[in-house]
């Protein structure tokens, strides 16, 4: 089959290798003229099957009430997008009942925990280079009540085959021990550590697996938009016209992120997507090394992640539902950075010179927080999107789907809550 994949970003790239590696013909379009340069160039950096349950929990509402005026607050909404997409919002909110965000949590455990695994297995097989760590990762409570919130979230996932550790305040300092500097070892009541889970760079893998793809004989057509899709809702999509031709195929995957429903709305599809904003910090380590975390945290207090990746420390959190919206905000780049290393600070110290490279980026998120991956109602014309701040975990597992339904096979696990 000839394959045509919109998107070049960490979906999209693994997408295009596991296609290629099946033997189809696969061309992979995007506008940047280099693989994973907008969403996947710098996110978290963390592979974990045990954090993937959706951002509308039901405390959501009361905590974005509660950080409303706050410089620092983890959640941004702007007062216009609420006008500018109420639909999307109201169904959001719908979803964060318990019972809908149980369901939708465990779909994304399924997936995140059969991604993570597919993953590795393709880093093994392929040699990509991407500083892959299989290092547990450490999620930090400052409060018994929000721990206990974890733990009871931790232990709906249990049965899924998805393992965790309860550690008090000693364990965790012995798992980690950076933490003992911390002005907040006192605060630390202790964390869930989740023995499966890892890092790695996914800037460096989709360069990595797209460079393998296009050995094995794909085409990566780079720094060439996507104008439309060809083809109507009678006849079915049949290629992509770009501004530099036309690319036709027997199929076309849209992975492009939050811009998907750019593309296809002019077909009558309109997807329940919103662009999410989030910021990273990444600075170089240097001397500085023996003081940073070795271990990937997830800081729940302040709903920021740090992850080491090689000689660099990630640092990435925030949610600003801003629209499409890409500039990059210096404050808010520099209130990750502070709350990042807030628990670190003769780290902070030994960095403060160090500007490090700042990031923002969309992330495509569907109201239920679970990503659409498929086919549509249109024939030949597949999503691979909404995976929201999972892209990076998803991305294999996701690309199998994909794959496992182009050709009409049974896939591995049950596609239901990810159809379009």
């Amino acid at each position: 089959m000839r394959i045509v994949v919109v998107g070049a970003g960490v979906i999209g790239a693994t997408l295009t290798w596991e296609l290629t590696e099946r033997g189809h013909q696969v061309i992979l379009v995007d506008r940047a003229k280099e693989v994973a340069h907008e969403t996947s160039y710098a996110n978290g950096g963390q592979l974990h099957a045990g954090h993937a349950a959706p951002w509308n929990s039901p405390g959501m509402l009361t905590d974005a009430l509660r950080w409303l005026g706050r410089a620092d607050s983890p959640l941004r909404i702007r007062p216009e997008r609420l006008l500018g997409a109420p639909w999307w919002l109201m169904r959001f909110l719908a979803n964060a009942n318990k019972a809908r965000h149980r369901s939708n949590a465990r779909a994304n455990a399924t997936l995140a925990l059969y991604s993570v695994q597919r993953l590795y297995d393709i880093i093994e097989h392929t040699g990509v280079e991407c500083q892959l760590r299989r290092s547990s990762i450490l999620k930090l409570f400052d409060d018994r009540a929000s721990l206990q919130r974890g733990i009871a979230a931790a232990q709906a996932v249990k049965d899924l085959g998805i393992r965790y550790n309860v550690l008090d305040r000693a364990q965790t300092i012995a798992r980690e021990p950076t933490l003992s500097t911390s002005n907040d070892s006192g605060k630390l009541v202790g964390s869930i550590e989740y023995p499966e889970d890892g890092c790695a760079d996914a800037l460096m893998f989709c360069q990595g697996i797209a460079k393998k793809a296009a050995q094995k004989g794909a085409e990566l057509r780079l720094g060439n938009p996507v104008i439309r899709l060809r083809g109507d809702q009678r006849q079915g999509v049949a290629g992509v016209v770009t501004e530099h031709g036309l690319i036709d195929g027997d199929a076309v995957v849209v992975a492009a992120g939050s811009h998907c429903n750019q593309l296809v709305q002019p077909l009558g599809l309109r997807l329940p997507l919103e662009p999410i904003k989030g910021y990273s910090v990444t600075i170089p380590l240097g001397d500085a090394s023996e003081l940073a975390p070795n271990k990937p945290i997830i800081d729940d207090v302040r709903k920021i992640v740090l992850t080491r990746l090689g000689d660099r420390l990630r640092i990435a959190g925030k949610a600003e539902i801003s629209g499409f919206d890409t500039r990059l905000n210096p404050d808010r780049c520099n209130s990750v950075r502070e709350q990042g290393l807030a628990r670190f600070p003769r780290l902070a110290e030994r960095l403060g010179s160090i500007p490090g490279e700042h990031w923002s980026g969309l992330r495509p998120m569907t109201c239920k927080g679970t990503p659409l991956l498929g086919p549509t109602p249109i024939r030949g014309l597949h999503l691979a999107t909404g995976a929201g701040h999972l892209g990076w975990t998803f991305a294999a597992g996701a690309a199998e789907l994909v794959a496992d339904q182009l050709e009409g096979k049974k896939s591995a696990i049950y596609t239901g809550p990810y159809k379009v």
